[in-house]
């Protein structure tokens, strides 16, 4: 990394200020020269930030350093999200959970998190560090990241353990954490969106639990509980423990006549036609409103 020789930029000493309350005052002036260093480095410009910041020395350094910073990330955290509350009176929205993969050079050895994991885009295994994030909505324009996690791999053998072992926790299972965590801080629960990564049994089992809202995309290939229209009976002649068909969830939705069409209005001045991504079909579950809605490839 080019460092120069500068003083702290004015924006980016208030802007954090809210978190001295958990930095010493070395923390606080050494990660606000930082973050000067790498603004001043790159020209303003976010892709030169990444590129200065994923060299090879640079990587190794940061990686080295932070895990041995003494941050109180968790009392950070809270901060952060009472600053958010007092800015923008969160009364209501949506916590948008979803997970990323970001893939990494030859240097992410270096890079705290990096696993090999399968990426679904590329039909392949990637080194990449796959990141869990919370994200609060409450329509335009509000819309920040409140919390994220890192998801580590069962096993892996990278130098920037140290030796130490890495717990999995599963990716729904950081979402719950994460979910548990905003309101145990002060926001208000929210409905949550998810894509069908979040899908399945388990993480609807722990919203419910929650007490929350959801709109969950679920994968097609899925089969759902049916009542059976004729009783079924054990070998014995009683009634069989289990009352109900299994249907493909195709067949179910097919079922539902009344469905929305979500996509794009046309623009006229961009050339731009009407566009539908989704046409929409859903059922209302349980005493929340709670919808499960089927992979847009199915046209439902």
């Amino acid at each position: 990394m080019k460092i120069p020789c500068a003083a702290h930029l004015p924006f980016i000493v208030s802007g954090p200020a809210f978190l001295q309350p958990a930095l010493t005052n070395s923390q606080f002036y050494n990660l606000t020269l930082t973050a000067t260093a790498l603004v001043l480095g790159s020209k303003f410009c976010l892709s030169e930030i990444n590129r200065m910041r994923l060299e090879e020395k640079c990587v190794s350094t940061l990686s080295h350093f932070m895990p041995h910073a003494k941050f109180s990330t968790d009392e950070m955290q809270h901060l952060y999200a009472l600053q958010v509350m007092r800015l923008y009176k969160i009364k209501s929205g949506y916590f948008i959970i979803d997970n990323t993969m970001r893939h990494h050079t030859n240097y992410c050895k270096w890079i705290h998190g990096v696993f090999v994991l399968f990426d679904h885009a590329f039909k392949t295994s990637l080194k990449a560090v796959c990141i869990v994030v919370l994200y609060y909505s409450g329509g335009e324009p509000v819309k920040f990241p409140v919390k994220h996690e890192i998801y580590y791999k069962d096993t892996d053998n990278m130098p920037w353990q140290q030796g130490k072992q890495s717990v999995c926790i599963s990716r729904y299972d950081l979402a719950v954490k994460m979910l548990e965590w905003a309101v145990s801080n002060g926001f208000p629960k929210c409905i949550v969106p998810a894509d069908s990564w979040f899908g399945i049994g388990p993480f609807i089992k722990e919203l419910k639990r929650l007490n929350s809202s959801y709109v969950v995309e679920i994968k097609n290939t899925y089969t759902v509980r049916t009542p059976c229209k004729k009783p079924k009976l054990a070998p014995e002649g009683r009634l069989a423990k289990n009352q109900y068909d299994l249907a493909t969830l195709p067949n179910v939705f097919k079922n539902i006549l009344m469905f929305t069409e979500c996509g794009f209005a046309a623009d006229k001045e961009k050339g731009r036609k009407e566009k539908t991504i989704y046409h929409n079909r859903s059922t209302h579950m349980g005493s929340c409103q709670n919808y499960l809605c089927l992979q847009p490839s199915m046209g439902n």
